[in-house]
């Protein structure tokens, strides 16, 4: 997992040169062009914190355009004048917290503080969760749910196609295995819930395996009529 820091992103902004409206129309695009190249992850995951570094050009310019046109920043008025990082950091989060809740980032996380191996969150289980960004964990009611969360940007392979090839007993069996895990009997996952976390492991899992898989392999997992969520 890669973890740069804000203060190194900070410091690292501010080495970047001014630039010119004069000679560029588009600022806030070319702003984000280049922050992108200044923080993109060579390991491809990042941590919860700095989850917005995983954004694309359009999303953080989006960004930039909005926070300076809600503030009033002074400068030089021959350059664009672009906000702090201490600005642009809570819309960021949102708008990476939003990415995760639409399944486009995969948010991986230690169960709990007893866990010890990281698991995939389905994004149907998000919603239900509070994202800590100063220490890269999720909450639920005010305790630890999740705690070491880190992300990456979702493959198009990881998406599940209607032509996909169904995953091996074997690749089945362990995803579904590694994702029990993170639940137990007493708070067992809504079948949809572990079915969108078994399927990040093994794309093009069917319902029918998945449902046959949860009676043979986690039957302490599987909800019997009536039992809440």
């Amino acid at each position: 997992m890669d973890v740069l820091g804000v203060a190194e992103i900070e410091l690292r902004i501010a080495l970047l040169s001014p630039i010119s409206r004069d000679a560029h129309l588009a600022g806030p695009q070319l702003h984000a062009e280049r922050l992108i190249e200044l923080w993109r992850s060579p390991d491809g995951d990042v941590a919860l914190t700095e989850a917005f570094r995983l954004l694309d050009v359009d999303a953080v310019a989006g960004v930039i355009w909005r926070t300076v046109t809600a503030n009033e920043y002074r400068g030089d008025s021959r350059h664009w004048i672009f906000p702090p990082l201490v600005d642009l950091l809570p819309p960021l989060r949102a708008l990476a917290w939003e990415e995760a809740l639409a399944g486009r980032l995969v948010l991986e996380g230690v169960k709990g503080l007893t866990g010890r191996r990281h698991h995939p969150l389905a994004p149907a289980l998000l919603p239900r969760l509070t994202p800590d960004w100063d220490l890269s964990r999720l909450t639920r009611d005010g305790r630890d749910e999740y705690i070491e969360v880190r992300v990456r940007s979702m493959p198009a392979t990881d998406i599940p196609r209607p032509w996909q090839k169904k995953p091996s007993r074997d690749e089945l069996k362990d995803a579904v295995e590694d994702a029990a895990e993170a639940y137990s009997s007493e708070d067992p996952p809504s079948f949809d819930e572990f079915w969108a976390v078994v399927k990040i492991r093994a794309p093009g899992t069917t319902q029918i395996q998945m449902r046959k898989a949860l009676k043979e392999q986690v039957p302490h997992l599987h909800r019997t009529r009536g039992q809440r969520a």
